[in-house]
């Protein structure tokens, strides 16, 4: 049997067939005098340069010089471990484009020759690496999908300048180099994602993380973290405050601990007092412990849970293997919280800013003190025409494809159902200005009249019509528009609208301005019908490939803000690879 200090001890358990290798079980010891006295000490000023850092809000480091040290040759050997399966794959994907462009551009001697194919695999390696895709722990999809297309797009041009000079204008092979850019974005974006799902299940790949807080926090972070593997990270270990909340607010007026020794030596609190803040201390204690204990008991699999209180942070992170903490919670001192943990290679701190610009900001330092600098580019002209082209492009460019589609999809209906072939709907659109939405008819022609007798005799489900405006189980709609509000097919005629410049292909949902619908979104939050005005609606958006219909219209609203703050081409462009598996696999589709 191994024991972690502090109470803490670490077994195996054998008793649930393997389904778990290991628990953490809590000791009905009480912490001792040591720790105890430890935690207070670890509050107190000892000396005038100790006093200086007290004034500044600093606690000492919690890191020896030794142990950073190791963590820091760790790290290196943890994002090597990382990141080369990434670059194999990455490897394999661009040969593959390399190939592709070899066949199409078949009998053109700047492509025929190997130098091409190691030459496209070399560029695209190093731009992942100078994007920062190697190891990329920690980073979404969204982000990573981004900064593929930026290697793409720089590959391709470099490569095409390449062959464009030794080839002349002439003799350039437009096939190749065109099957070359498709393939290549295709290849590499496609690639990651499959292999980081498929290593996500190792955890030998996956860095480990330790957890820094207390209670209902830390266990929602663990959570996170959990469900996190596929970006490569893993939970395991928690450290907390064995007394976060008395220590430093001390309860009744008492006098703080963090304070300096009596002329006499002996503390100035009476025993009474002490004793009473033992008392707390050990409850404290036992409550962080149960609390580790119910985390670890949601564990899967082989995953382990190191567990100690945050003076044993060092020994929990050498001894569960990890370089990276994840601080759960503000404390008092956030201004100075990165300082007690100099040394350890990766550190999350927590702010209090929400509903800012995540993507397009900077951090700079000026007079000693954090600026955070957040551009947008929603307003912009540049970007909006770009935009707007980009719109245009696509849906020029792919006419050929959705112009006939739309044509069976209107025999079908008129076939089926007969009556109107398209449904228009009044919409807000930029600057508020209404336009009507177009759609394929998905319901029957009297569909107002059916919904009120079928509320009239379903009074349960008035209920959810009042809160969404959407019935699970409308019986207004037909066969065959069941399948085409499932397949998403149904907007397809918004295709219309954005060439019309009233819509564009990304964008947040249009919203209804008429009786209840969308008083929500107008009337509570003003600040992202605001942002909503400044833009045009889209046919597909962050909402849509983020459940759609599987979440609540609060977090649709939040989905829009998110967009709206964070608007960019590259994230257009992601959110339109999105709609392609969640059209496919009918994602949030009711």
């Amino acid at each position: 049997m191994r024991h972690f200090k502090f109470g803490l001890k670490h077994v195996t358990d054998a008793s649930k067939d393997d389904t778990r290798m290991s628990t953490i079980v809590i000791d009905n010891s009480p912490p001792s005098d040591k720790v105890f006295a430890n935690s207070i000490q670890r509050r107190k000023t000892t000396g005038p340069g100790h006093a200086a850092s007290a004034e500044r809000g600093y606690e000492s480091q919690r890191v020896s010089t030794l142990g950073a040290i190791q963590m820091g040759r760790r790290q290196a050997w943890y994002d090597f471990r990382t990141g080369l399966p990434l670059v194999a794959a990455d490897a394999v994907a661009a040969a593959a484009a390399a190939g592709v462009a070899m066949l199409c551009g078949f009998g053109t001697a700047s492509l025929a020759s190997p130098w091409f194919a190691l030459t496209v695999v070399a560029l695209s390696l190093i731009l992942h690496h100078v994007h920062g895709l190697y190891p990329a722990c920690g980073m979404t999809y969204a982000i990573e999908f981004r900064r593929i297309i930026k290697t793409s797009v720089m590959a391709c041009v470099a490569i095409g300048i390449g062959i464009l000079f030794a080839t002349g204008i002439a003799g350039f092979p437009w096939l190749g180099w065109a099957a070359l850019c498709v393939s290549l974005t295709l290849s590499l974006s496609a690639t990651r994602p499959m292999v980081r799902r498929w290593l996500s299940r190792r955890d030998w790949w996956a860095q480990p993380v330790v957890v820094v807080g207390n209670g209902e926090r830390a266990a929602r972070l663990v959570e996170r973290l959990r469900h996190s593997r596929i970006e490569g990270v893993r939970p395991v270990g928690v450290v907390f405050d064995p007394a976060p909340h008395w220590l430093h607010s001390p309860p009744n007026g008492q006098a703080s601990l963090v304070g300096h020794d009596s002329p006499g030596g002996h503390d100035s609190d009476s025993d009474e007092a002490a004793e009473r803040r033992k008392s707390d201390f050990e409850n404290s204690y036992r409550r962080e412990l149960q609390w580790c204990q119910s985390l670890a008991d949601r564990g899967q699999g082989s995953e382990q849970l190191h567990v100690g209180p945050l003076g044993a942070l060092e020994e929990v992170m050498l001894e569960a293997g990890a370089c990276r903490i994840v601080i759960a919670q503000r404390s008092g001192n956030d201004g100075h919280a990165f300082q007690q943990f100099h040394g350890i290679p990766h550190v999350a701190v927590p702010t209090e800013i929400q509903e800012h610009p995540t993507e397009a900001v900077r951090l700079i330092e000026a007079d000693g003190k954090i600026e955070l600098h957040c551009r947008t580019t929603l307003t912009c002209p540049k970007a909006l025409f770009t935009k707007r082209l980009m719109d245009l492009a696509l849906v020029i460019g792919s006419a050929p494809f959705w112009l006939p589609v739309m044509g069976i999809i209107a025999l079908a209906i008129k076939i089926m159902d007969p009556g109107p072939v398209f449904y228009r709907q009044t919409r807000v659109g930029r600057f508020r200005e209404p336009f009507q939405a177009m759609k394929f008819r998905s319901m029957v022609c009297n569909a107002d009249e059916k919904l009120k007798d079928y509320l009239d005799s379903h009074p349960q489900m008035k209920a959810e019509w009042d809160a969404t405006h959407k019935l699970r189980d409308d019986p207004r709609v037909t066969w065959i528009g069941n399948f085409l509000r499932k397949s998403s097919l149904d907007e397809l005629p918004q295709l219309l609208n954005v060439l019309s410049g009233e819509m564009s292909l990304v964008g947040p949902r249009p919203i209804i301005d008429c009786g209840n619908y969308d008083r929500e979104y107008i009337q509570e939050f003003p600040e992202v019908f605001e942002m909503y005005q400044m833009v045009r609606p889209g046919i597909t958006g962050l909402w849509q490939v983020s459940g759609r219909n599987d979440t609540s219209y609060q977090q649709r609203i939040h989905f829009d803000r998110i967009y709206l703050h964070n608007w960019s081409v590259t994230g257009d462009i992601f959110i339109l690879w999105r709609t392609i598996k969640t059209a496919l696999f009918r994602e949030g589709a009711c």
